[in-house]
């Protein structure tokens, strides 16, 4: 045998085991990975500083779950959109204070703050950073602080 021709067959087989080495690295690199995440992640809490306290349907959306509070007596109905770091909760600290009542198909903005014992009615939009006091009336949209209907 040559020396170029051992030269060939020593790559080919050491590009074998490199391939190898370098799969096996990659998968372990990836579990370690995974097993990090699980035990990071085990409380989704910890993660997306949630406090949801109510039950949620299964078909509210939550596109982005960052920063979310829901109170314990807050009613959300069926496919209602919250995006991040909103807050449905009482107006005020006493126990006798009511939270408010989500109706269907509503779509509340990124930063909306939504207190008291209120109603957004059914297919309501609330505007991103508003502030709602008020009961909101079946499909319309409000926006600002505090929320005022707009056309």
């Amino acid at each position: 045998m040559t020396l170029i021709t051992r030269f060939i067959n020593r790559l080919k087989s050491d590009g074998v085991m490199m391939t190898f080495h370098l799969t096996f690295r990659h998968f372990t690199g990836i579990n370690i990975i995974n097993l990090y995440n699980a035990i990071r992640f085990r409380e989704h809490k910890i993660v997306t500083s949630c406090d949801i306290s109510t039950v949620l349907p299964r078909s509210t959306s939550l596109p982005h779950p960052i920063g979310i509070v829901i109170g314990h007596d807050a009613e959300v109905g069926e496919n209602v959109c919250i995006r991040h770091h909103v807050t449905l909760g009482r107006s005020v600290p006493e126990q006798s204070a009511g939270y408010p009542t989500v109706n269907d198909g509503v779509v509340i903005g990124t930063g909306t703050t939504v207190l008291g014992d209120i109603t957004i009615g059914e297919n309501a939009s609330i505007g991103a950073n508003s502030v709602v006091l008020d009961d909101v009336p079946p499909g319309s949209t409000v926006v600002g602080s505090p929320a005022t209907e707009v056309d």
